[in-house]
C-alpha cells in the first residue's frame, strides 16, 4: 500500500505568527470531511488536503483537529457542535446557516469521462441524453446536480464504486473532480491500459472551503487568516507542491492575465505555454503572450528562463496516488 505521508486525525499546533485571537487557550478546533481518496483519506491513504489544511491552520497559529468521517455523521455531529466546522466543504451544498464560510481554496471542475465514447463536443449535459452517468453521492446529492434531468445517474457510495460501474459497463460515463479523474487516468498508464477520455471542458464548476461554526471564538479572523495564506502560497509554488500539481494558473500581477505557477520539486509532463492540459487554473483569468512564469517564488518573463530551472530537477514521474492493490482486480478486469 502506498503511502504518502498524510494524517487522517492530526494535532498541529505553533506559535502564533498572524495573531487573530487567543486560540492556544482554546480546545483545538475540530474540523471534519468526508471521505474522498487521494484528496481526503482515512489510515496511511493519500490526503493532500489533509496536508495542505493542517499546515495551513499551524502557519496562522490554530490548534486544529483534522477528523474523517462518514456523510451522515459528519451531518448531524455539525448539527450537535460535536464538529467546529468542515475542512472539505463542496460548494454545490447548500451551507449552513451556523457556520461561516472561507474563500475557496481549491477549485472542484467536475468532468465527464468515458471508456470508448469520444468527448470531443460535450460541454453540457444534454449533449449526452438519456445517457447513465455514475459519480459519487457526495455530488449526485447536492441540490443542483439533482436538478439535471438530461442524464440518468448511477449514484454511488464511493469512488471505488463509481469507477466499478464504468468498469462492468453499467454505466457509460462517469463524472467527477479533474484532480480524481487525472489520478485515475494515472493509474490506467502506469497498467499499460488507455486512459479514460475525458470532456474538453468542465461540465460543472464548483469549489472547496472550509468552515466554522459562528459562535466559535474568532472564527472571521481565522477565516480571513486562512485566506490570506492560501493566496500567498498559491503564488510562489508551495500549494503546487503540497497538492502534487504541475502547474497551475493565476494572475498574480493584476494585469488581468493568467501566470504560470510551479515548483521545481515536481516531475512535469506538460510543458507551458504549448498545452493547458492538467493545468489547474485558480481564477478566472486565461494565460496570455504576457504571462509570467514564477517557479519556487521566483518570477520570469520567457518561457526558456524558467525551462532552464525545471530541467535541472532529476526527479522521475509519479505513480498514480490511488491505492493500485485496491484496484488491481478491476484493473485485471478492465
Amino acid at each position: 500500500m502506498r503511502r504518502y505521508s498524510s494524517l487522517v486525525k492530526v494535532l498541529v499546533s505553533a506559535a502564533l505568527i498572524c495573531p487573530v485571537t487567543p486560540v492556544s487557550a482554546q480546545t483545538p478546533v475540530k474540523l471534519v470531511a468526508n471521505p474522498l481518496p487521494t484528496l481526503v483519506s482515512e489510515e496511511t491513504e493519500p490526503a493532500r488536503l489533509n496536508q495542505l489544511i493542517s499546515k495551513a491552520l499551524e502557519q496562522i497559529g490554530v490548534d486544529a483537529e483534522l477528523v474523517v468521517d462518514r456523510p451522515a455523521f459528519s451531518g448531524s455531529g455539525l448539527l450537535t457542535g460535536k464538529y467546529d466546522g468542515e475542512f472539505a466543504h463542496l460548494t454545490l451544498d447548500s451551507p449552513r446557516d451556523n457556520l461561516l464560510y472561507s474563500k475557496p481554496y481549491l477549485p472542484a471542475l467536475l468532468y465527464v469521462a468515458s471508456r470508448k465514447y469520444p468527448l470531443d463536443e460535450v460541454t453540457q449535459f444534454s449533449h449526452l441524453p438519456s445517457a447513465r452517468v455514475a459519480t459519487t453521492n457526495r455530488i449526485a446529492n447536492t441540490p443542483s446536480m439533482r436538478e439535471v434531468r438530461a442524464v440518468s445517474w448511477v449514484r454511488n457510495p464511493t469512488l471505488f464504486d463509481m469507477f466499478s460501474q464504468l468498469s462492468q459497463q453499467r454505466a457509460d460515463y462517469v463524472f467527477e473532480d479533474a484532480l480524481v479523474l487525472a489520478e485515475f487516468n494515472r493509474l490506467l498508464v502506469d497498467d499499460g491500459e488507455l486512459p479514460l477520455q475525458v470532456s474538453p471542458q468542465p461540465l460543472v464548476k464548483s469549489a472547496l472551503t472550509i468552515s466554522l461554526r459562528k459562535d466559535y471564538p474568532g472564527a472571521a479572523g481565522i477565516l480571513r487568516e486562512f485566506d490570506n495564506y492560501i493566496s500567498r502560497i498559491q503564488q510562489n509554488g508551495e500549494y503546487n507542491e503540497a497538492l502534487a500539481i504541475s502547474w497551475t494558473l493565476r494572475d498574480i500581477n493584476d494585469d488581468g492575465i493568467a501566470d504560470w505557477i510551479t515548483s521545481s520539486n515536481i516531475y512535469h509532463d506538460d510543458t507551458p505555454p504549448m498545452s493547458q492540459k492538467g493545468v489547474l487554473p485558480l481564477d478566472k483569468f486565461k494565460p496570455g503572450d504576457k504571462s509570467l512564469f514564477v517557479v519556487d517564488g521566483e518570477t520570469y518573463t520567457q518561457w526558456e528562463q524558467a525551462q532552464a530551472v525545471l530541467q535541472k530537477n532529476t526527479s522521475l514521474p509519479r505513480p498514480s496516488l490511488l491505492d493500485h492493490e485496491v484496484y488491481k482486480r478491476m484493473l485485471r478486469r478492465w
